[in-house]
């Protein structure tokens, strides 16, 4: 097995990012990595060097001091020890290009490192919470999200979770009483989504692909003015919700207007 050792003034979780990236390209390569997070000191620097050497590593490093780049560079030639300096090179062209000399800040990248964890986490977040599951912790949710089936709750939600918030997405069943939970939490932060009852026809129906059936009520249009009628109702009601509306709108679309209407700040998406 080929061990990868990582060296990071940050977290290291950019650099084992961009290696596995890279390794997609092998064919069932066995890697073992470790990871060496908050390295600063040459005196460390030489520790694990010296034992990278000793297990024939490949040594991967994304350190914003030049001064350490340059140090682990030079005992890697020296010892034969074949390295990957992963931002020296992208740092030293930006500073050519862009006439500035870099910060050589640990903690800016950290605080990068720090919002890849915050989207995991959203993600891991909004999957649990996904379709009405675990009501019970709503309170939790940045936002919560509601809706008819098909009026983009899912899609919207993971899109949202990508950008770091944590977001619930509830049904609404006219047949079914929302959970408890929906009216003890602070209702600033639930957004329902409601769609042209025409056009959620259309959607349902392309949903159900071969299984449709034009006798169905979950895609009969008289049932579906009923069900909009409801959620009208609910939101006329709930006059803190903020209602978004999703007809032929894109995910992008939706949630910049889901951020707007319940943070009050826009975002851009890169």
């Amino acid at each position: 097995m080929k061990k990868i050792y990582i060296l990071s003034d940050a977290t290291g979780q950019s650099g084992l990012d961009i290696l596995k990236a890279a390794l997609v390209q092998f064919e069932n390569p066995h890697i073992k990595f470790t990871v060496f997070p908050k390295v600063e000191s040459k005196t460390g620097i030489s520790k694990i060097l010296g034992q990278a050497k000793t297990d024939n590593a490949l040594v991967a490093f994304t350190l914003v001091k030049k001064g350490n780049r340059e140090y682990i560079s030079e005992f890697c030639r020296k010892n034969h020890i074949i390295h990957v300096d992963i931002l020296g090179p992208l740092i030293n062209n930006l500073s050519s290009y862009l006439k500035i000399e870099p910060m050589e800040n640990p903690r800016l990248l950290r605080k990068v490192d720090e919002r890849y964890f915050k989207r995991i986490e959203a993600i891991e977040f909004t999957a649990n919470h996904d379709d009405g599951q675990r009501a019970q912790r709503l309170q939790d949710a940045d936002i919560v999200i509601l809706g008819l089936s098909r009026t983009s709750k899912t899609p919207t939600s993971f899109f949202l979770a990508q950008q770091g918030f944590k977001v619930a997405n509830v049904p609404i069943v006219p047949e079914v009483p929302l959970p408890d939970e929906i009216v003890k939490i602070d209702q600033s932060k639930i957004a329902c989504l409601v769609m042209a009852p025409e056009v959620l026809q259309k959607v349902r129906i392309a949903r159900l692909g071969p299984y449709y059936k034009a006798d169905s009520s979950y895609t009969d249009l008289r049932k579906i003015y009923e069900e909009t009628e409801f959620v009208d109702g609910l939101c006329r009601k709930h006059k803190q919700w903020k209602v978004v509306n999703t007809t032929n709108r894109s995910v992008e679309e939706t949630s910049r207007e889901i951020i707007q209407a319940v943070f009050g700040r826009d975002v851009e998406y890169h």
